[in-house]
């Protein structure tokens, strides 16, 4: 008797998309992208897809996919359409979600390619993007959910965050590659913003349209993919992670810098967002050696981690002169 696969395979991918789509497949290839799930490029006699696959006990991240994309579509948010599902284990044990390939590449593959002025307009799509998210309902709560119905336990912005870095700050210590004590120092830079996290209301926003899930093609955004949840609270959480993204893959923040220019913040909202900033190095230095949830192992530079934390800290020091 054959054991069971535990992950989905290309073969698998490509079963899965014949059965949906009635055509022939001529390659399916899995791309390295996500922590979470499995993606595939399958290509058949016509058109290029893409499969996104997951193991049974993700089964509700796909669910609160579509649940998002019947929300954020009409608005004219532009998510990369599902066009077939498979989340009862119709055509395998998997569930999937198929959609059209996106012409381009995560903005992070293409960013060193891209032009000053390609990073400014890229800047300017993304904040009209995330404007248009706003248009949905303030949450109950507030940190990241799966839907409306499913309010977060937080009642403040600030109980999110503080919870979330002691959760960080216990496995940063029991790995044992960073300074763990080193945490402390976000923990009190939130306790000294206290105040005004508190005043923070629960905004919609795509926290994980970053480096990665933003499709761009010939300087322009083709897409947003990879939307499973929403984050109720500050959208400069997201930006604060973009910042913190580029700075740990070597790049510059220049479309970060545009980003933020356009969105022409006061004194309290550039302090938050150099606090978001360390915040997200910390959670860098959280997954630095982790295994993500599709079998991939997650490795990063650790001095240019412990880098950025400095500058973090410096940065705010800084503004709080």
């Amino acid at each position: 008797m054959s054991t069971p696969l535990t992950s989905p395979d290309e073969n698998i991918a490509a079963t899965v998309v014949a059965s949906m789509l009635g055509e022939k497949v001529l390659s399916s290839i899995r791309l390295a992208t996500g922590d979470q799930h499995f993606v595939f490029a399958v290509k058949t006699e016509s058109l290029e897809y893409v499969l996104r696959m997951t193991k049974e006990t993700n089964r509700n991240f796909f669910i609160s996919a579509i649940y998002w994309q019947e929300k954020l579509i009409p608005l004219g948010v532009p998510l990369a359409k599902f066009i077939k599902s498979d989340l009862n284990g119709e055509y395998s044990s998997f569930p999937a979600l198929l959609m059209m390939r996106l012409l381009g590449d995560d903005l992070c593959n293409i960013y060193s390619s891209l032009t000053n002025l390609d990073k400014e307009n890229l800047a300017k799509e993304m904040v009209a993007i995330q404007n248009t998210t706003k248009a949905l309902p303030n949450g109950a709560g507030f940190g990241i959910t799966s839907s409306y119905e499913n309010i977060p336990e937080f009642k403040s912005w600030y109980d999110f965050l503080l919870q979330r870095l002691n959760f960080f700050m216990d496995i940063i210590r029991k790995a044992s590659i960073f300074d763990a004590t080193q945490i402390l120092n976000a923990i009190s830079i939130a306790n000294e913003i206290k105040d005004d996290l508190h005043t923070v209301q629960a905004t919609p926003f795509l926290w994980d349209a970053s480096e990665r899930n933003v499709i761009v093609y010939q300087g322009k955004i083709s897409g947003i993919v990879d939307v499973d949840e929403i984050c109720f609270g500050d959208p400069l959480f997201v930006l604060g992670l973009t910042y913190s993204a580029l700075e740990n893959e070597g790049h510059d923040t220049l479309y970060t810098d545009y980003w933020a220019d356009n969105l022409h913040l006061d004194g309290k909202a550039k302090l938050r967002l150099e606090f978001y900033r360390l915040f997200y190095t910390v959670v860098f230095m959280r997954k630095h050696s982790m295994l993500s949830a599709n079998n991939q192992k997650i490795t990063f530079n650790v001095a240019r981690l412990k880098n950025m934390f400095d500058q973090s800290l410096t940065r705010i020091k800084e503004i709080c002169k």
